[in-house]
């Protein structure tokens, strides 16, 4: 049997030779491809985004497990919890937070999530491989951008009074109304309109009939702070008292999720979910995480009392110790800044990384603990009785939530675990204490 290689493929031969795309094909008998396959290595063409493979790779050194059960679980509990009148924004961004924007998305269509947010118009374009519902680009587009993000329906974030005339004139140059969330600055001075210029714009929006107003939005600064909370909320009630001095109906959204059980004076009419989707931090009851980071041991060896190891000598033996050296390292999302601050589960038993992080490599403290060559080493994650989780590694090391996850995700092939229950019910919101 002979093995067909097709122009579907890009092959890059070993030295940096690249054969041009072309329409070709070609067999390959079974006898060579084995040997055909060391002097090629085959990439998926680019529209298959290449950190969303599904398969485990036997040679994998360390990988990301997705369980796509838990996050269409976190929905429903974040629904139960929210009621009828707020709904779910899903905020996609950041390729999912590091999970992989397309079976994250797949997974929230089966709950019949209403709405995705994203930062660029490429991800917009990813999500909507899986869905026609509304997607809002909340980061920077370029011009070219903004009119293809017109014509194919896409919601752009305005928040800049000064881009109000160059998004309504390529508007009027495509042809198509132009759909926007309004975003206002409220206390967290980053972007979004003053208020007195977005009042000063809608009533002005007559003069801009290419610009449709759909939403309006703010940020909250300290959303698990209720007084900072309550103080951006008096700033935007001028907003809203305004809206409804002009007669502007349009739904409202200020509250992500680490604000969605101390405020929820600022549910309103969506709420912009993206941790707690992925169960980060228990930000509700009954939330769970997603995301499993493993590794594998290469080496077992023995450190003297008084030897150093890795690079710079950060850690030296206090004591004989055994230590394993596991295949994870700065360049598959780790960072230096982990250094002597982490722990890893091996053989069930939560235990240290010593010494400084490598670019391929870090090494745990395995001293009476089965570890050797090819078992699995958990870093974020449960293994037996014991867990790691993201918020761990957070607090140990500074380093915030959404970092240790998005670096994890651009870093290493993702496997993703069950398939989403396929219908929508409801379940019981749990108890708030």
């Amino acid at each position: 049997m002979a093995e067909s290689f097709s122009s579907a493929l890009h092959v890059r031969v070993k030295g940096g030779f690249q054969v041009p795309q072309s329409s070709w094909t070609f067999a390959i008998p079974e006898s060579r491809t084995r040997a055909l396959k060391s002097k090629l290595s085959i990439e998926a063409p680019p529209s298959v985004h290449p950190s969303n493979r599904t398969d485990k790779s036997k040679t994998m050194r360390a990988w990301l497990e997705i369980n796509l059960d838990v996050v269409a679980r976190n929905y429903r509990y974040a629904r139960a919890f929210l009621g009828d009148r707020t709904r779910v924004m899903a905020v996609v961004k950041a390729d999912a937070y590091g999970h992989g924007i397309e079976p994250i998305v797949r997974v929230l269509e089966r709950e019949n999530c209403p709405i995705y947010a994203v930062i660029s118009l490429d991800e917009a374009k990813r999500v909507r491989t899986e869905t026609t519902k509304d997607v809002l680009i909340m980061g920077f587009v370029d011009d070219a951008e903004i009119q293809e993000a017109i014509r194919d329906g896409y919601i752009l974030s305005l928040y800049d009074r000064s881009h109000v005339d160059l998004l309504h004139n390529l508007a009027i140059r495509v042809g198509i109304p132009l759909r926007v969330h309004l975003k206002v600055e409220t206390g967290m001075n980053r972007l979004g309109m003053q208020i007195s210029e977005a009042i000063e714009f809608l009533a002005n929006a007559a003069q801009f009939p290419m610009l449709k107003v759909e939403s309006v939005f703010t940020h909250l600064a300290m959303s698990s702070t209720r007084d900072v909370n309550l103080e951006q909320l008096e700033n935007f009630r001028v907003m809203i008292a305004a809206m409804g001095e002009m007669g502007v109906s349009v739904p409202i959204h200020m509250t992500n999720s680490h604000g969605v059980k101390p405020f929820p004076e600022g549910h309103f009419d969506y709420v912009r979910l993206g941790l707690t989707l992925y169960g980060v931090e228990p930000v509700l009851p009954g939330l769970e995480p997603s995301l499993t980071a493993k590794t594998v041991v290469m080496q077992r060896k023995p450190l003297r009392k008084g030897e150093a190891t890795s690079y710079s000598k950060l850690f030296v033996a206090p004591h004989d110790m055994e230590i394993a050296i596991l295949a994870m390292g700065y360049a598959e999302g780790l960072s230096q800044s982990m250094t002597n601050k982490i722990n890893c589960v091996i053989a069930g038993v939560k235990t240290p990384l010593v010494g400084q992080i490598c670019m391929n490599l870090c090494i745990a403290d395995v001293t009476n603990i089965p570890a050797n060559r090819g078992d699995e080493v958990v870093i974020i994650g449960k293994q037996g009785n014991e867990e790691i989780r993201v918020a761990d590694i957070a607090q140990q090391t500074g380093i915030r939530h959404h970092e240790v996850m998005t670096r994890l995700g651009k870093s290493i092939p993702k496997v993703y675990l069950g398939e989403p229950v396929q219908t929508a019910d409801r379940v019981r919101a749990p108890e708030v204490n």
